[in-house]
């Protein structure tokens, strides 16, 4: 059997259609109610749910647990119980497995699979949070749907009017939701905008009162509650109980009893209470106006006002809407029922498929309405066949990466789906990535869930792209492509230039401080540094020959394999004297025609002098990254003034590599390095390949941690797995 659960903060409930009648139908638990309490109470019998948990829970008992839906996906333990720390996603598994018994009991029948509700604004952390707890608790999640969502569903079945643009008001017990959605021609359900809190709730008005009742105690007896934890106890429990009494008539009696005092009445008036509560609905009021605002609409388009969540029962609810909007809220639907129903209705429903957001269609997306505003509502219907119902969701939250900005001076959000962009949804960019080692390269991404500053935005994850090839002259492109699926879950892909396959990608934990994000970047951060490099070539008459002209072809491959944009390379001839042919240049083909150009004995064909006093005075002043690489063949006349030379330059921070082959003194070419890593002995057929590697390395700490975007190459999505 398929079921819908709504997982509520307070209450939840179970639903399923009804095979002889074919519409949706509440399961009632094992104690015959169609709600069950969301509290926890741990026992060494085991841990007890429904009416028991929630009266233990009023008592004030310790072992007791409620409201953890808050929590959802918070990494941190929620509550530990005699020694055993609990999360969130940890209770809500217990909670899914006790709903799916009680209506496995009541229906007779198994339930292995189910759509889930969850708060429209949850996060994809939420949400992952939610389907790992149902798979815990037994469960295949077919679908995750929004509450609202699912509210509409079930009020459309009813009431279905062509046209009709719905605001969907959703206060329950912990948080808040308000959604926009269209129903169109064909049983059609388009959700438009959404937004919302999930840390705003009727809690928060229990809270309020019970605040308010600790202050009037003390102001009447000079009794300090504060002081006596029982006491405390009993006035959250009084204050909930106080809050229903006022949704039934204009003043309630709150009888207390307290230790020093004795029994006592505090009398409450409804316009007290909502004096108390109104900043808590001007909440509520900014998120419906800013839902109409991103919609492009106004109250006057709205043609109806659906109340849910059980918190809608409070009487300032509606006269506060009425108020704002100028319409009477209806609640044709039970508050507490509606959003299990409408995740029953999703149970026989098929999924959408990708939508393709690219890049000159995204401004434009951002500004979508989709409301048509010119025609006007049909009369209501009911829907009797379920299947011809099309449910199309979004999510709430803009999905950006973080980069920099063009003037790289601060780093900015760089949205890749908007807010309120029907779901499933997938979309690429494209990045230039400044490339090292083969194999050996990794970008950071920073996914962003919001559409303001980095620091503004929830971070919920960081993924790290691995396996990135060398790209020629160290730059490649890579395409990142991001995705909500149905269930608005993130998921994150990139792949390198035109390839067909994905590259290896894991999931990281975002980093306690990311404050640095906040300032402006570093530019090693997402750029090459500028690098300066000399490369010295032995042109003695021992290099006479072949060994020349392998010398020339691996300087000619290394030139090759750098990135020119931010390099430059300049070339000396050294023997009896030593010579700077060619000065810093960023010209590859410059270079290699200077090397080419050289010949064996043009600067005499012994082994007299050294390059190094030329390189220091080259590379002394010049700013970023400087190296200096040497060739030699042979023993040097000269090796303790050379030594003591390439020391000067070491001292200067030019990092330098000796190469030698034939009869080179190998320490002596330990002695001119700037470490013993640099200095090489290799054979001439090893000497193109030892100057890749050096080149493969210079690249590598060169590379930078941010991809520049570029828009020169195409980045067209590709396939998505579900999660």
């Amino acid at each position: 059997m398929l079921a819908g659960i709504d997982l509520g903060t307070t209450f939840s409930a179970v639903a399923a259609i009804d095979g002889k009648a074919g519409l949706p139908k509440i399961i009632p638990n094992r104690e015959g109610s169609n709600i069950t309490p969301s509290v926890i109470q741990f026992t060494d019998e085991g841990p007890v749910f429904g009416s028991e948990a929630k009266d233990a829970f009023d008592a004030g008992e310790t072992n007791c647990v409620s409201t953890f839906k808050r929590s959802m996906g918070e990494d941190k333990p929620y509550c530990s119980i005699n020694g055993k720390d609990y999360t969130a996603e940890d209770l809500s598994a217990l909670l899914l497995k006790r709903l799916k018994e009680d209506a496995e009991a009541a229906a007779g029948e198994s339930i292995e699979e189910a759509v889930i509700t969850v708060p429209a604004y949850f996060y994809s952390k939420e949400r992952e949070a939610t389907i790992s707890a149902a798979r815990r608790a037994g469960l295949k999640v077919r679908k995750i749907i929004n509450e609202p969502t699912a509210a509409a569903i079930a009020y459309g079945l009813n009431h279905w009017r062509t046209n009709a643009r719905i605001l969907v008001y959703d206060l329950g017990g912990g948080t808040f939701d308000v959604t926009l959605v269209e129903m169109k021609n064909e049983s059609e359900l388009n959700t438009i905008s959404t937004e919302g809190d999930h840390y705003l709730g009727g809690q928060d008005w229990d809270k309020r009162l019970g605040t308010f009742l600790v202050q009037r105690i003390r102001e009447e007896t000079g009794e300090d509650p504060g002081k006596n934890q029982n006491t405390l106890i009993q006035i959250t429990r009084l204050a909930e109980n106080c809050k229903k009494q006022l949704s039934q008539k204009q003043e309630a009696k709150v009888p207390v009893s307290l230790p020093n005092f004795g029994h006592y009445i505090i009398e409450v008036k409804r316009e007290e209470f909502n004096s108390l509560t109104a900043d808590l609905l001007d909440k509520t009021g900014v998120l419906c106006e800013a839902v109409l605002r991103q919609a492009g609409v106004r109250w006057t388009d709205i043609t109806d006002i659906l109340l849910v969540g059980g918190s809608t029962r409070m009487p300032q609810v509606p006269e506060y809407l009425f108020k704002l909007s100028g319409k009477k809220p209806i609640s044709h639907v039970n508050p507490d029922e509606a959003v299990a129903l409408g995740a029953a209705v999703q149970t026989t429903l098929k999924d959408p498929v990708y939508t393709t957001l690219d890049k000159p269609d995204l401004e434009k997306a951002k500004g979508r309405s989709g409301l048509n505003l010119s025609a006007p509502a049909g009369q209501e219907k009911k829907i009797s066949n379920l299947m011809g119902i099309r449910v199309s969701d979004v999510t709430p939250h803009a999905l950006g990466i973080i980069a920099v900005s063009e003037k790289g001076d601060a780093y900015i959000n760089e949205t890749i789906i908007p807010a309120n962009y029907p779901i499933p949804v997938k979309s690429a960019r494209a990045f230039r990535f400044y490339t090292g080692s083969s194999g050996d390269n990794e970008l950071e991404v920073y996914v962003l869930q919001g559409d303001k500053r980095p620091l503004e935005c929830k971070i919920p994850c960081k993924y790290v792209v691995s396996g990135i090839r060398r790209g020629k002259g160290g730059k490649t492109t890579l395409r990142i492509q991001y995705s909500y699926n149905g269930n608005g879950v993130i998921n994150v892909q990139a792949r390198q230039e035109d390839d067909a396959v994905d590259l290896p990608i894991r999931k990281e934990p975002v980093p306690d401080d990311m404050s640095k994000y906040g300032l402006p970047p570093e530019q090693k951060e997402f750029m090459a540094e500028k690098t300066s490099v000399f490369l010295a070539l032995d042109v003695s008459g021992s290099m006479s020959g072949k060994p020349l002209i392998s010398a020339k072809d691996a300087m000619c491959s290394f030139v090759e394999q750098m990135d020119m944009s931010v390099t430059r390379i300049g070339i000396i001839a050294v023997s009896d004297q030593s010579r700077v042919v060619l000065s810093l240049c960023s010209d590859a083909r410059r270079c290699c025609k200077a090397i080419r150009d050289i010949e064996c004995g043009e600067t005499g064909f012994g082994n007299s002098a050294d390059p190094f006093d030329d390189i220091l005075k080259e590379l002394g002043h010049e700013e970023g990254r400087r190296f200096a690489i040497v060739l030699a063949d042979g023993v040097w006349s000269h090796q303790t003034r050379a030594v003591r030379a390439a020391k000067a330059c070491h001292k200067a921070e030019i990092e330098t590599a000796a190469i030698g082959f034939g009869d080179a003194d190998k320490q002596f070419l330990r002695d001119i390095s700037s470490s013993d890593a640099n200095a090489l002995k290799v054979s001439q057929s090893e000497l193109s390949k030892t100057f890749g590697k050096i080149a493969q390395t210079m690249g590598s700490s060169n590379s930078g941690k941010f991809g520049k975007k570029t828009d020169e190459i195409n980045a067209e999505t590709w396939e998505t797995p579900e999660l």
